[in-house]
């Protein structure tokens, strides 16, 4: 479970929008099955050239690490990275450690997810190293698999199939996932229970940027995702798909 923001954006990435997505760490909504706030793990990536990076990633609490998580919004802001996904954690599945702190990333991928895969190990790929042992982090090998080298047209196809091929075999409460490869960022929102907490809202500056959050925050005018729907901008925020 988690809350989670990504940023495409022409210009400059603002420290205000990741400050106040640090709120959500305690604020956040959360399943009633589940403890209040997010604070199994918080991590900031995006990317420095062509090359993705972790500006910062902890297995702690976003809220009691105030000083490492400004650090990381810092590296992130002056990094000049048009894309910037943001993840804060509340364990479903895995241990609580640094290599099950989302987002993740391989080669110009980047990934955060909510939600839980039960018998995710259905979906691990031989070809792949696995850093940690989340279902997130196997959800995210078998999405790039299936998308690696392929053209933005026919991302939405490849992904819908993924998703219908994954719910065939695993039992999932939520595939909710934004997903980034440095020339794209995507946001797609799915679930099959709890509709209240597995959202995903969306805000379009027109010409200037595209920013997806869990939950709506402050200075923007927030739309709902609904289930199903998968959202394609490019790095400087233009939609290409979907809307």
């Amino acid at each position: 479970m988690c809350r989670m923001i990504g940023l495409a954006s022409n210009n400059k990435i603002s420290t205000l929008w990741l400050e106040d997505f640090q709120k959500l760490a305690v604020e956040g909504n959360s399943l009633k099955t589940m403890p209040e706030g997010h604070g199994d793990g918080w991590g900031i990536a995006g990317y420095l050239g062509d090359w993705t990076v972790h500006f910062g990633r902890s297995a702690g609490d976003a809220a009691d690490e105030t000083e490492a998580y400004e650090k990381a919004t810092a590296k992130a802001v002056a990094s000049k990275s048009k894309i910037v996904i943001a993840h804060m954690r509340s364990a479903s599945a895995g241990t609580v450690n640094i290599e099950n702190s989302h987002p993740f990333t391989y080669k110009e991928w980047i990934f955060c997810h909510n939600g839980t895969v039960e018998d995710a190990k259905k979906l691990e790929l031989a070809k792949y190293k696995y850093e940690g042992d989340t279902d997130s982090e196997r959800l995210f090998k078998y999405l790039i698999d299936r998308l690696h080298n392929k053209p933005l047209k026919e991302f939405p196809a490849l992904i819908r199939d993924a998703v219908n091929e994954i719910k065939n075999v695993c039992k999932c409460t939520s595939l909710t996932f934004l997903l980034a490869n440095g020339k794209y960022l995507m946001g797609f929102r799915d679930y099959s229970e709890d509709e209240n907490y597995y959202t995903l809202y969306y805000s379009h500056s027109s010409g200037h940027s595209f920013s997806f959050c869990s939950e709506p925050l402050p200075g923007f005018d927030w739309s709902p995702m609904a289930n199903g729907e998968l959202i394609v901008c490019d790095k400087e925020g233009g939609v290409l798909n979907g809307l």
